[in-house]
């Protein structure tokens, strides 16, 4: 009768604990549901923010009582093929932080000029700003300094700080530069603005939040938390400049190859 009795409690413990593991892979699951789920919604937002810049350009080119010199026709062109670049990477990142394999995404190594990618960023997001705000880039680096790195994935991280930043500031200025200085070997990309600013009690998880996703209630703390997770695909980092008080200053570190 013991026996049966010993029998039963550990049938009964061996089935409180499967249950319990049930539970805990039942949450993983949601979560991770969750996560695609806020994950998508950012990338569709991104998509057709890109795809208003190309139909507002393809009008451009429709009308009939427009004339285009050469030289405004090569660069609404370029604008196309950019923000359809930009397209074919926000759709190629879907499959990189979807793979539940984690192969994801084989990095590029490409030669580019930091100054050329970020204005071109500037260029890419100039539609964003708010009436009255000004935005610039800030020369530090010489246009003949190159780089090595996944030059599209520089450039998406580098285009969702500075969508960030046109989108919260409502006056003054949104300023775009990079720096190679102390350490020689780092490459700090940098966007500053006149807006807000980051409330106190969320700048210990700045770049976190996509990890909860029951947390993410704005755009902006995605995009946040997403270019963290690229920037370290190139082996960089983001961090928040904690000493400029006008606003928000990001800046985008990358080792230089």
């Amino acid at each position: 009768m013991v026996v049966v009795v010993i029998i039963l409690l550990l049938a009964c413990l061996g089935g409180i604990f499967a249950l319990k593991r049930m539970h805990a892979q039942l949450c993983t699951y949601r979560k991770s549901d969750k996560m695609k789920t806020v994950f998508i919604k950012g990338i569709s937002r991104e998509v057709r923010t890109h795809l208003h810049s190309v139909t507002g350009l393809a009008e451009i080119i429709a009308r009939d009582d427009l004339y285009l010199s050469k030289t405004e026709k090569r660069t609404i062109s370029s604008q196309i093929k950019y923000n359809t670049g930009l397209i074919s990477t926000l759709l190629d990142e879907v499959s990189v932080f979807s793979d539940d394999n984690r192969e994801g995404h084989k990095l590029l190594d490409e030669r580019f000029s930091p100054n050329i990618l970020a204005q071109r960023c500037i260029e890419a997001n100039r539609s964003m700003l708010q009436e009255g705000v000004r935005i610039s880039f800030r020369r530090e680096l010489s246009d003949s300094f190159f780089v090595s790195a996944d030059c599209h994935i520089v450039e998406l991280v580098m285009n969702k700080l500075v969508f960030c930043a046109c989108k919260f500031t409502q006056k003054g200025e949104v300023v775009v530069g990079c720096r190679c200085g102390d350490p020689a070997h780092l490459l700090t990309f940098y966007v500053e603005d006149t807006g807000v600013g980051i409330p106190e009690d969320r700048k210990g998880s700045l770049f976190s939040w996509f990890d909860n996703p029951d947390d993410v209630t704005e755009d902006t703390e995605f995009d946040l938390s997403i270019s963290q997770r690229l920037a370290a695909k190139v082996g960089g980092f983001l961090r928040q400049d904690v000493m400029y008080t006008k606003g928000t200053r990001m800046e985008f570190v990358l080792p230089v190859r």
